[in-house]
């Protein structure tokens, strides 16, 4: 179906999806996105697949607008020629499957957490295909021993064959700058065949056309919502716009989303369903049976091979809904599978407890000598910061230097919004650990967030003769080893480093403080590996959203925790818009934060093409 735009081509690629899912159609709805910017990935993959799609056969209805027809793509030939097929037992060259993902523009991760990503372990290749998930591929030399689709909640099935589309439109020839292979191409109208129609098209597209519609007519068998009377069926499902038919008395309304805390959208026969005995299965409806002259409601759970299991109204409370976007794979009644999972998970809790455990018990008996907290050289560290603190951020500081003058280790939670302060009230933290001869270490997350905090340190900090340095992907291995062992020798005073220095055989020197920024973007073992290496280390966690364990732990003792109410002087409120991506909206907001004097971060997905969106930012504010 070829509509007149592409806001247009959207809304009937939605309705069309929820009239498929409300009918039960063994059928699939693509869309065509007719978005030429180099740097919309997620576009370019729409439209690789609705090629593939188009190729591979029928069972399918594509939409898109007119502008789509004049897309530039790959030619036929070319495109097969770029798919790759894997099949189980065939023989492949590993290291020319890595080069040709290379070229069809996947990136090589540590593990492919997004789309288009893929990592090496040995003979193992991990591959995240967009539309279909993480795939693992097992080699033995050159043969194809095993291949498996891994779901969500990493449990893997095997599979005989799999595809691999390209990423782009055209093969990658360097990913920075992003320059694609100067190859054949064609336009996508030379894909279109028979069967098309058109939605509020007046002109002559030269082209087949099957069939016309217009909404903008008047048509006698479609009403409106005023026509709607008690002798009509209603359903509400997620469509843009109302659809009222007359002769059939029945109409289609857009379903309204309801702002719920919980989701109680309830159980519909086919839904995929946890047991809490017996695993992922699927539910087949409700049944009334009468035992003993008593009637009583039975819930029927499918699972592997047919089996059934009728389980009583009683125990409902044990069945939850399961919702997942990748194949599943349900549980075999009396199988090992379910229990087995259980069994690891309950074992992994059970050790995680008990380090944590050993490792608070010890820290509320390790003793740590007070530090010295009302020094002179610390009255003219905070006299010198350049604005007014507010009344939280003075209380927390105040809360640090109590916890450093106790003979034990700080255990300590700053909760504050963006942008309130928690930095300041860990460089005051640090500055204080670092004159009493310790050093200290700040873990974040990410390396951009590394070097912005390795940046603002090395400000306040070097001028106390205070030796600060970070750890970064960016700089050369030998840099990072060079920095590790003079961190260990003792010759760093503050070291900035991501989670990946866990990974290291890094020994302390005389650690003091331990800083987490974004703790809640930490897994549980990562943030205790550092602490089991020296537990008597005092330790300050940052963030905006902490997470349960970490607020629960706060709550009932185990942590102390300060919290950033206050915001600085002149911050306003933040106010959040989500929408579609619009050159002109964009371009509006830069300049009106320019004309304030203000500042604009914009944030990019993808590395390899930063430097695109840098130039494109330049010619679109010309202010900034």
């Amino acid at each position: 179906m070829i509509t007149d735009s592409e806001k247009s081509a959207k809304e009937s690629f939605l309705n069309l999806k929820a009239y498929k899912d409300f009918f039960k159609k063994d059928i699939e709805i693509i869309h065509f996105p007719s978005s030429q910017e180099k740097l919309d990935l997620l576009s370019q993959i729409e439209r690789n697949y609705a090629i593939y799609k188009i190729l591979a056969g029928k069972n399918w209805i594509l939409v898109f607008s007119k502008d789509a027809l004049s897309v530039k793509v790959r030619t036929k030939e070319n495109f097969l020629k770029d798919i790759i097929n894997i099949k189980k037992n065939g023989e492949l060259n590993r290291e020319f499957l890595i080069e040709k993902l290379y070229k069809l523009g996947y990136i090589r991760e540590e593990f492919p957490e997004n789309e288009g990503e893929f990592s090496v372990r040995g003979g193992f290749l991990s591959i995240n295909i967009p539309k279909v998930g993480i795939v693992d591929i097992d080699f033995f030399g050159d043969t194809i021993e095993n291949i498996f689709l891994k779901s969500k909640i990493l449990t893997r099935k095997e599979i005989e064959e799999i595809f691999i589309l390209p990423l782009y439109d055209f093969n990658v020839k360097s990913k920075t700058p992003l320059i694609f292979e100067d190859e054949e191409s064609t336009f996508f109208r030379d894909y279109l065949k028979n069967d098309i129609y058109t939605l509020d098209i007046y002109e002559d597209l030269n082209l087949p056309i099957k069939g016309q519609f217009y909404s903008k007519f008047s048509n006698p068998e479609v009403g409106a919502i005023k026509d709607i009377t008690q002798e009509f069926t209603v359903y509400k499902i997620p469509l843009k716009k109302e659809l009222v038919l007359l002769n059939e008395k029945t109409a289609f309304l857009p379903e309204v989303e309801e702002k719920l805390e919980l989701d109680v959208e309830p159980l519909k026969e086919g839904d995929y369903i946890i047991h809490e005995d017996f695993g992922i299965g699927i539910y087949r409806g409700i049944e009334t049976r009468e035992i003993r002259g008593k009637v009583y409601d039975f819930m029927i759970l499918e699972y592997a091979g047919g089996e059934k299991v009728y389980v009583s109204y009683l125990h409902f409370d044990k069945i939850h809904k399961y919702k997942t976007n990748s194949i599943i794979q349900i549980d075999k009644i009396g199988g090992t599978s379910w229990r087995n999972l259980k069994k690891k998970v309950k074992e992994s809790l059970k050790n995680i407890a008990k380090n944590l455990l050993e490792i608070y018990s010890k820290r509320q008996n390790i003793y740590r000598p007070p530090l010295k907290t009302d020094d002179e050289l610390i009255s003219k560290f905070e006299r010198e910061f350049p604005f007014v603190e507010t009344p939280d951020q003075i209380k927390a500081i105040k809360d640090i230097k109590s916890d450093f003058s106790k003979p034990k280790p700080m255990e300590r939670l700053i909760c504050g919004d963006v942008g309130f302060g928690k930095t300041e009230v860990a460089i005051r933290g640090i500055f204080i650990s670092v004159i009493n001869g310790y050093q200290a270490l700040l873990l974040v997350p990410t390396t951009v967030l590394a070097y912005q905090h390795y940046k603002k340190l090395k400000e306040r900090l070097e001028p106390y003769g205070i030796i600060v340095e970070n750890l970064s992907r960016l700089k050369s291995k030998k840099e990072n080893d060079n920095t590790i062992k003079a961190f260990e020798e003792g010759k760093i005073d503050v070291l900035v480093a991501t989670h990946k220095i866990l990974h290291t055989n890094l020994s302390f020197n005389k650690l003091g403080l331990l800083v987490i920024d974004e703790e809640h973007r930490f897994g549980v073992k990562a943030k205790e590996k550092i602490r089991q290496i020296r537990e008597s280390v005092d330790t300050l966690y940052l963030t905006a959203t902490p997470i349960p364990r970490t607020l629960n732990m706060a709550l009932s003792g185990l942590k102390d925790i300060s919290v950033l109410n206050t915001p600085p002087e002149g911050r306003y409120e933040i106010k959040t818009y989500v929408s579609n991506f619009d050159e002109e909206l964009i371009k509006k907001a830069i300049e009106f934060e320019i004309d304030r004097n203000g500042q604009v971060f914009y944030l990019h997905n993808r590395i390899e093409t930063i430097k695109e969106t840098a130039d494109f930012l330049k010619n679109l504010a010309k202010k900034a």
